[in-house]
């Protein structure tokens, strides 16, 4: 059984179902912040930086 971290069901990636939840070298499942917060405002808290993504 897959349990996945509350950050991945926030996650862009996790939602268009381009990652199951299960990648260990994710951030989303190491990092303590809230990721759907510092996905609307586009910054991350936890590394104080800007956050780039979608930009493909």
């Amino acid at each position: 059984m897959n349990i996945i971290p509350k950050n991945c069901s926030k996650c862009p990636d996790y939602l268009n179902s381009k990652c199951k939840g299960d990648a260990n070298n994710c951030i989303c499942r190491r990092c303590p912040r809230n990721l759907g917060e510092c996905l609307i405002v586009r910054y991350c808290r936890e590394t104080e930086s800007v956050l780039e993504y979608g930009k493909e």
